[in-house]
Parts: structure tokens; C-alpha cells; sequence
């Protein structure tokens, strides 16, 4: 029996077979399929595993805006600027809590990243213009 993969095919043993028209392992493969044979589909990951794959590159892309934010919020508190501060500190907490967001409601990868990006939009948008221009740069 085989488990095929987007780029490889598993074969029960364990050998990981590469998708290579010159390797033995594949064209055998390919053989036992025009036998009539049907590899079986990869185990699905689960919602849990979805869920922290999606708030984990999250997690990767907002750091380098709160990087952003954070010396912005410095400049503030030097200058001080409180009210910027205190914007600008807002904006963090808001990336902080996308990681909150309840997936449940989400089937697959693609709603969960959708509803997260949805988020991420929503919080951008309700910044002044200046601090919006910083999302942009630090993701650029």
C-alpha cells in the first residue's frame, strides 16, 4: 500500500519515495496503479492543528510590526506624546489579540487565515494614517 502525498508517495514500510520518473521505488508505484490499485490520502491534520498553524504565522508576520510599533511608541513617550502612545499601544494589543480569535466557527485552513486576515484588515483600517503607513512598511 502506498499514501500519496503532493510531493512524495509513502510506502507502507515507511520509505519516502520521491515523485522521479528514474527512481525504481516511484515507477513501481506508478506500476501497482495501472494495476488498478488506489493509494490512500494522507491523514487530514485536525482543527487544533489548523487552528496553530494559522495563529503561528501570525505570530511571525505581526512581529516585525510591533517592532515597528514599539519604536514608534518610544519616540512618543520621549516626545511626550501621550496620546500617540497611547494609540500606538492600542495597535499592539490588537495584534497581541488576534491570537484570540475563535476559529471554531472555521473548516479549514483557508477561513481560518480569511477570518484572521479579516481581523488584521479591521485593526489596520481604525489606525491614523501615519501609524497604518507603518503596517505597511514593516510587512513590506
Amino acid at each position: 500500500m502506498y499514501t500519496r502525498y503532493p510531493t512524495h508517495v509513502l510506502r507502507d514500510d515507511g520509505a519516502c519515495i520521491p515523485l522521479a520518473e528514474e527512481n525504481a521505488d516511484y515507477r513501481a508505484f506508478l506500476a501497482w496503479v495501472v494495476d488498478g490499485n488506489t493509494p490512500t490520502l494522507p491523514p487530514q491534520p485536525t482543527h487544533a492543528q489548523l487552528w496553530e498553524r494559522a495563529i503561528t504565522e501570525m505570530r511571525a508576520l505581526r512581529q516585525p510590526i510591533l517592532d515597528v510599533l514599539d519604536g514608534l511608541q518610544a519616540s512618543a513617550n520621549t516626545l511626550g506624546l501621550s496620546e500617540r502612545a497611547a494609540v500606538i499601544e492600542t495597535a499592539k494589543q490588537g495584534l497581541r489579540d488576534i491570537t484570540k480569535l475563535n476559529l471554531t466557527d472555521c473548516t479549514t485552513y483557508a477561513q481560518m487565515r480569511a477570518k484572521v486576515g479579516a481581523a488584521y484588515a479591521a485593526l489596520v483600517a481604525s489606525l491614523p494614517a501615519d501609524i497604518r503607513q507603518s503596517f505597511k512598511e514593516a510587512t513590506a
